[in-house]
C-alpha cells in the first residue's frame, strides 16, 4: 500500500501543476490533464528518489498512466480527431500512448527488484515527461484554438468519468 504522505505530496504537485496550466492558458479538460501530469510525475520522482518505494507506488503509477491514456483517447482525442488540422497531433499522441503502454508492459514482465526494472522505469519516466511536455506546450494550445474553451470545459466531466472508470479497472488488475 502506498504511503499516505507520498499520495498527499503527489496530489499537491498535481494541484500546483493544474494552477500553472491555468495561468498558461489551459482550461477545462486540458487543465485537469496537466494536473494529472504533475501528480504522476511526483510519484515517478518518489520512486526514482527511493527505489524501496517501487513495490508500493508502481501499481498506482501504472494504473494512473494507463487510465490517463485510455481516458484521453476515449474522450479528448476522439473529439480532436474530427479536426483535420489536428490530425498530426492525434497521430503523435497515439504513437506516444502506444510507447507508454509498451514500456508499462515491459515493466510488468520484469521482476520489480531486478536492476533492469529500474533502467526500464527511468526510460518510462523520460517518455512520460516528454509526452506531458509535448501535450501541454504544443498539443493542448492547438486543441483549444481548434475546439474552443467552451468545448474544452465541456469535455472535462466526460474525461474525469472515463479516467475514474479506467483507473478502477486497472487497479483491479494489480490486486
Amino acid at each position: 500500500m502506498a504511503n499516505p504522505i507520498d499520495i498527499a505530496v503527489s496530489k499537491a504537485k498535481g494541484m500546483e501543476r493544474a494552477m500553472e496550466a491555468r495561468r498558461d492558458g489551459l482550461v477545462g479538460v486540458f487543465q485537469t490533464i496537466a494536473g494529472q501530469h504533475g501528480e504522476v510525475a511526483s510519484l515517478i520522482d518518489r520512486i526514482k528518489d527511493d527505489v524501496r518505494k517501487r513495490d508500493s507506488l508502481w501499481p498506482r503509477v501504472r494504473a494512473a498512466l494507463l487510465a490517463h491514456e485510455q481516458a484521453e483517447i476515449k474522450t479528448v482525442y476522439a473529439v480532436l480527431d474530427h479536426y483535420a488540422e489536428l490530425a498530426p497531433i492525434v497521430a503523435s499522441h497515439t504513437e506516444n500512448a502506444q510507447r507508454i503502454a509498451a514500456l508499462v508492459e515491459r515493466l510488468d514482465a520484469t521482476v520489480i527488484r531486478d536492476v533492469d526494472w529500474l533502467s526500464l522505469f527511468e526510460g518510462l519516466a523520460d517518455t512520460v515527461t516528454e509526452h506531458a511536455n509535448e501535450e501541454e506546450n504544443d498539443i493542448f494550445p492547438a486543441a483549444i484554438n481548434a475546439i474552443g474553451t467552451d468545448r474544452a470545459r465541456d469535455l472535462d466531466d466526460r474525461y474525469r468519468a472515463a479516467f475514474k472508470e479506467f483507473r478502477a479497472s486497472f487497479e483491479k488488475m494489480t490486486h
